[in-house]
C-alpha cells in the first residue's frame, strides 16, 4: 500500500469518526478525543523533552488526560460552576508536577515545567473545545471542521498551482503567501455557504470564523513544524499511517479550535 492510499484511508476514518461522534453528541465526542488527547500529550512531551525519561512521559500523558477530563466536565454536565473545580484540579496537578521536578533534581526544570504547562494549554484545552462546540450546537463543530479541512486543502492546491512567495521558508519551505491567501478565500466561500444553510450563526460570524480559522490553522501548522525542526524529526509520531502522529494531523486544529470557540461566543 503506497503512502497516498494510506493517507487517504486514514483521513477517511478520521473524518468518519469525527463527524459520527459530533452527531452522536458531546459525550461521544468527549470519549473519542480522550485517548487522542493522551497520545498527543505523549507526542508533545517527546518534542520538548531532551532526555528519554519514561516516568516524565507518563506524567505528561496523565496530565493531558486529567486536564482534558477536568475541563470538559463543566461542559458535559452543563454546570458552569464546576469550571472552577476543574481549574483547581489542573492547578493542583501542575503544583504536584512542579514538586516532582524539584524533588528529583531535574537538569532543566524550567524547560520541563514549561512543557507540562504546554500539555495543558497547547494539547488539552483545544480538545476540550471540540466538546464545547458540540455542546453549543453540533453544527458549529461540524462547520468548524469543514472550514479547517477547506483551509488545509485550499492552501495546498493554490500553493502548488501558483505559489511563488515563501511564507516562512526557515520553518516550512512549501508554504507560500499565495497559498495562504487562496486558503483564506476558499474557506470564506465555504463560510458563506454554511451561513446559507446552517443559520446557527449569522453570515458575518461565519465569514469572520472562516478567516480566523484559516489564519490560525496555518499558524498552528507552522508552529508544529518549528517544534519538529528544532527537535530534528520529520513527524511527531507514527500512530496514523500516511500522516505521522496525532500532532501532525491536528497541528492546525490546536490553535484554530480555541479561536473558533472565541468567535462563536463573542
Amino acid at each position: 500500500m503506497n503512502e497516498f492510499t494510506k493517507r487517504t484511508l486514514t483521513g477517511a476514518v478520521y473524518v468518519a469518526l469525527t463527524l459520527g461522534a459530533a452527531l452522536a453528541g458531546k459525550f461521544t465526542t468527549f470519549i473519542l478525543f480522550l485517548p487522542v488527547c493522551v497520545i498527543a500529550a505523549r507526542e508533545w512531551h517527546r518534542l520538548y523533552q531532551l532526555s528519554g525519561n519514561t516516568s516524565s512521559e507518563h506524567i505528561a500523558m496523565a496530565l493531558g488526560g486529567l486536564s482534558y477530563s477536568a475541563l470538559a466536565i463543566p461542559v458535559l454536565t452543563e454546570y458552569p460552576a464546576l469550571l472552577m473545580a476543574g481549574l483547581a484540579v489542573v492547578l493542583c496537578a501542575l503544583v504536584i508536577v512542579a514538586f516532582v521536578l524539584m524533588r528529583r533534581g531535574d537538569a532543566d526544570p524550567a524547560r520541563a515545567f514549561a512543557g507540562h504547562l504546554g500539555t495543558v494549554l497547547y494539547v488539552a484545552v483545544p480538545f476540550v473545545c471540540a466538546v464545547l462546540m458540540v455542546q453549543l450546537q453540533w453544527r458549529i463543530f461540524l462547520g468548524f471542521m469543514f472550514l479547517l479541512w477547506t483551509s488545509d486543502t485550499g492552501a495546498y492546491l493554490v500553493g502548488r498551482s501558483i505559489g511563488r512567495t515563501k511564507l516562512m521558508p526557515s520553518v516550512s519551505p512549501g508554504k507560500t503567501w499565495e497559498g495562504l491567501a487562496g486558503g483564506v478565500a476558499l474557506t470564506m466561500l465555504v463560510g458563506w455557504l454554511l451561513a446559507r444553510y446552517w443559520t446557527v450563526l449569522p453570515l458575518h460570524t461565519w465569514l469572520i470564523a472562516a478567516a480566523v480559522v484559516a489564519i490560525t490553522a496555518t499558524l498552528g501548522d507552522l508552529l508544529e513544524s518549528a517544534f519538529k525542526r528544532a527537535r530534528g524529526v520529520k513527524d511527531s509520531g507514527t500512530i496514523l499511517p500516511g500522516h505521522g502522529g496525532i500532532l501532525d494531523r491536528f497541528d492546525g486544529y490546536l490553535l484554530s479550535a480555541p479561536a473558533m470557540v472565541i468567535v462563536s461566543l463573542l
